[in-house]
């Protein structure tokens, strides 16, 4: 605690034990912020997560053209819009 103080207001060791009330120093201590790591979501969670982040990406509705090229080869792809431009 008294190190804690020491590196957030600067004094030093000494000081803090010989010039600074106990009282003062734990109203101190309450009064720091601190910081609360959020939670992580469990493995479950996650993955629920990503389920309905595929079917948001799948709701949408394809085009023929797209539904077609799904799982094509890239280069039978470009060759394909190459020779129709």
């Amino acid at each position: 605690m008294i190190g804690q103080l020491a590196t957030e207001t600067g004094w030093s060791i000494d000081y803090i034990l010989d010039k600074v009330n106990v009282v003062t120093l734990q109203m101190m201590m309450a009064d720091m912020p601190h910081w609360v790591s959020p939670q992580k979501p469990d493995m479950m969670q996650q993955i629920r997560e990503m389920e309905e982040r595929e079917k948001q990406r799948n709701s949408h509705k394809q085009t023929e053209n797209l539904n077609a090229t799904k799982g094509m080869n890239p280069m039978e792809f470009f060759t394909k819009y190459a020779i129709k431009d």
